[in-house]
């Protein structure tokens, strides 16, 4: 359990950016913003990691010299490589609180992020990649030349940059060089979203502590919690857990967020399209024009799709819809631009990287597994769609989406794997059970489809070669050993 100073020492690092943006957006010179970002990050580092901040030191360092020194060709396995090798010896040898732990992936995001911005860039420029290794397609909005000319003072300020140093957003390094060589997040007043953002993590944080004071995390580890109440009631405990997990992870990312707005960061003109991680996916072309004359937004900052969270009806438009600039670093590094294999294989690997990041616990692996058979036996049970009975289909993927949430809740909250596995004993792992049911009628229902696509083959094969049979017996047929003697007769003449 992380103490209650750990706790305090986050949340008052955390809010004290939003004043400390505030005083960053009025500083015009480029290098001194530059030096105070990059200040306050390393001051953010020492405060949450203490004497263990020296490691975020060897991991920038290390990233440095791999994106320095190896070919561009690979620097970006080279870079993950490192990085997910560090944070395995981080998590299981030196150990670290659970908001150290989130500093450090926030600068795994960013340095490994960096690496495949270099590897991409290269790839899609270059005459000499072949078609087979090609990667996805990327924007060119996306990319930029100067990723590839950067010194080690520029990967290191880009890494401890304040602005999402605590827990995300992730953001490209082409967007953070845009927000620097902007001069619209320096003229621009964007009090106004920062204080709707503030306003609204204050009615959040009332919800959480409304919840929390009567639903406590502590719980679980109660023994009259498993014995004085019955298996269907523990199931359905977790459901507020859910909610109040919701809503702490709204409540960091909403300070973050509002963070960014003060400090003008993120903003892009509306026709530009935006997309939480990626920034830009249509460039503006001509000079910047200042707020007064064009629309600007902050549609980048995004993190929280609730439309998708809520209504779902699928598993897979939750994850699109939750940290969704995480999801993009996935989604766009991972499994469109690391291997070239069938997508079961990619998001296996997706799950995997996923698992270690987050910590390589017992928790996060059972959740990592968990998702990714239901994701793919919702794609397989998708196929049996008709057009008629869409609504009760949906209405199903929407219940048990809710039902597979709540079952791995006690995954995302609960520290101690050995609190983990005696919950999960309690309810007799009842929805692994269910998934492991569906997982064989699945099996059963492809067995039988091919079966039957089978025989529906072989059948219009044999009516296709009676069909020919019957057509050849009615043709007529040439008399053996017989002439036909064309030429005209001349019998009437003679």
């Amino acid at each position: 359990m992380q103490t209650d100073s750990a706790t305090a020492i986050f949340y008052t690092s955390l809010l004290a950016c939003v004043p400390l943006g505030c005083v960053y957006k009025n500083i015009q010179d480029i290098q001194k913003r530059l030096a105070l970002g990059t200040g306050i990050g390393i001051l953010i580092a020492l405060i949450i990691c203490g004497p263990k901040a020296f490691y975020t030191v060897f991991l920038v360092s290390g990233n440095i010299i791999v994106i320095k020194c190896c070919d561009k060709r690979f620097v970006h396995k080279m870079s993950l490589s490192f990085t997910w090798m560090f944070l395995l010896y981080l998590y299981f040898h030196v150990g670290c609180t659970k908001y150290a732990g989130w500093l450090f992936q926030t600068l795994s995001l960013r340095l490994v992020g960096l690496a495949f911005e270099i590897y991409l860039y290269d790839q899609t420029t270059s005459n000499k990649t072949e078609t087979k290794s090609a990667p996805h397609k990327v924007p060119a909005s996306l990319l930029d030349e100067k990723v590839t000319q950067l010194t080690a003072a520029d990967i290191a300020t880009y890494a401890f940059f304040f602005i999402g140093i605590h827990k995300g957003p992730y953001y490209t390094w082409k967007t953070f060089n845009d927000h620097i060589n902007s001069t619209v997040s320096v003229q621009g007043d964007f009090w106004v979203v920062t204080g709707q953002k503030l306003r609204k993590t204050l009615l959040l944080t009332l919800g959480y502590f409304a919840l929390r004071s009567n639903y406590p995390i502590s719980t679980y580890e109660d023994d009259e919690f498993y014995t004085n109440y019955g298996t269907d009631y523990r199931f359905l405990f977790c459901m507020p857990q859910l909610v109040i997990y919701y809503l702490e992870s709204q409540i960091i990312l909403m300070i973050t967020t509002s963070t960014c707005s003060g400090a003008g960061f993120g903003v892009y003109p509306a026709k530009s399209v935006a997309v939480p991680g990626a920034g830009p996916t249509r460039p503006v072309v001509g000079p910047e024009l200042s707020p007064d004359k064009e629309e600007y937004n902050f549609s980048m900052l995004k993190c929280f799709d609730n439309e998708k969270i809520l209504m779902g009806p699928k598993m897979k438009d939750t994850i699109r819809g939750w940290d969704m600039a995480t999801r993009y670093w996935f989604a766009q590094y991972i499994v469109k631009n690391l291997i070239n294999n069938n997508f079961e294989v990619r998001s296996a690997c997706s799950f995997l990287l996923w698992t270690i990041w987050t910590g390589s616990t017992i928790q996060d692996t059972i959740m990592a597994l968990t998702l990714w058979v239901y994701i793919h036996l919702e794609s397989d049970y998708s196929q049996l769609y008709s057009e008629s009975l869409t609504g009760p289909w949906d209405l199903g993927f929407a219940i048990m989406r809710i039902l597979c949430l709540c079952y791995l809740t006690p995954c995302l909250i609960i520290e101690d794997w050995s609190v983990a596995l005696r919950y999960y004993n309690s309810i007799y792992w009842v929805y692994h059970m269910v998934l492991g049911v569906l997982t064989v009628a699945a099996i059963a229902i492809d067995k039988r489809r091919a079966r039957v696509k089978f025989v529906s083959n072989a059948d219009a094969l044999k009516d296709i070669t009676a069909s020919k049979s019957k057509t050849d017996d009615v043709a007529p047929s040439k008399p053996e050993n017989t002439t036909q003697d064309i030429r005209p007769s001349t019998s009437g003449n003679k």
